[in-house]
């Protein structure tokens, strides 16, 4: 019973693993043209209503879902940039003040 058990274990772990790297493989980058079409639309709206998300994926070829994530992970890099140059932008100011007050 032992060595079934095993037998099953060592089974259903290299199945599941197997199936991981089917899914892996399945993954695909967006073509170019489809990055295109997504950054714009992007430009115009960062979150788009749920009719809006289902249109987009037929234009393109995509899942809904395809096209909510990559809005979700633009939205995320937006923001990430954003803060980083809002950073940028107040130590300038901050060095430019401090300069200033240096030299009175």
């Amino acid at each position: 019973t032992e060595v079934f058990s095993s037998c099953l274990n060592s089974f259903s772990s290299s199945n599941n693993s197997s199936t991981k790297k089917s899914k892996m493989m399945n993954k695909r980058r967006f073509s170019d043209e489809q990055v295109r079409s997504l950054e714009s639309i992007f430009e115009n709206e960062t979150k788009l209503e749920p009719k809006k998300k289902v249109q987009v994926a037929k234009e393109l070829g995509l899942q809904p879902r395809q096209v909510a994530i990559w809005f979700q992970n633009k939205r995320a890099r937006y923001k990430s940039k954003q803060l980083e140059r809002d950073y940028n932008l107040l130590r300038a100011n901050y060095n430019a003040l401090a300069s200033q007050f240096e030299n009175l």
